[in-house]
């Protein structure tokens, strides 16, 4: 359980082609829960957004405009451009993933740490059989809404690159995290998207405030990506 559990705070890449498969499908087949349209009356795009209790907890997500969402098993996905089939591993537009764990599925000794969120973080990219062969940065610790939390950047060899963020919630019995990742060439756009994406995150009826844009920095460095002999990545 703690491996899947780790598994998926790492990386989006199981979700790369999976995920934009899901969301390329025709929005008629979504069940209302899921899904739930603002109404409108004009022909102008409007936001939605994406409700689902994970792991005993509500979320609620805004989809920006000409974007698509989709409910998976454990998280809310949502995709700001289809991906190719025939390629899983690398992403075509930014994607976003929202999911929930309980703390007891790591180390009892998580939550008597100075910043928990950071050590549920420092456990994941200190651990080679998770990170492979992708350069991380080290967790760094923030608050959001008075919240233990941290994050981390990722960048890996199908040239995607991910913001990692994870918040403990007040009881420190669920972690909250949010994964966002695009194509390492347009890097710089995930710092710049933050305050429209997170504009509607809802965590059991309260929103999360944009203000920890704050805390993070501007803009994001991600690590070099080496790709042989110790050779670094350039920019794209």
């Amino acid at each position: 359980m703690l491996y899947q559990v780790l598994r998926k705070l790492f990386t989006l890449s199981l979700y790369v082609g999976i995920g934009f498969g899901l969301v390329a499908c025709d929005r008629s087949s979504e069940s209302p829960e899921s899904i739930v349209e603002t109404p409108t009356a004009t022909t102008d795009p409007v936001p939605s957004s994406i409700s689902a209790i994970l792991n005993g907890v509500q979320i609620v997500m805004g989809i920006p405009d000409a974007w698509t969402g989709r409910k998976m098993d454990d998280g809310i996905l949502i995709a700001e451009q289809r991906g190719p089939m025939h390629n899983s591993g690398k992403l075509m537009g930014m994607q976003i993933y929202v999911f929930v764990y309980s703390v007891s599925s790591f180390p009892p000794d998580i939550t008597s740490d100075d910043h928990p969120a950071q050590s549920v973080l420092e456990r994941i990219v200190t651990q080679p059989s998770m990170i492979g062969d992708s350069a991380v940065s080290h967790p760094e610790t923030f608050t959001w809404d008075g919240k233990d939390a941290a994050y981390y950047l990722l960048n890996d060899k199908d040239k995607n690159v991910s913001l990692v963020m994870a918040v403990m919630l007040e009881d420190q019995s669920q972690l909250v995290a949010i994964n966002i990742s695009c194509p390492r060439s347009k890097a710089g756009s995930i710092r710049k998207a933050l305050p429209g994406l997170l504009d509607e995150l809802w965590v059991n009826n309260e929103l999360m405030s944009t203000s920890i844009l704050e805390a993070l920095p501007d803009p994001l460095i991600f690590p070099d990506y080496a790709y042989a002999e110790g050779a670094t990545s350039t920019p794209e």
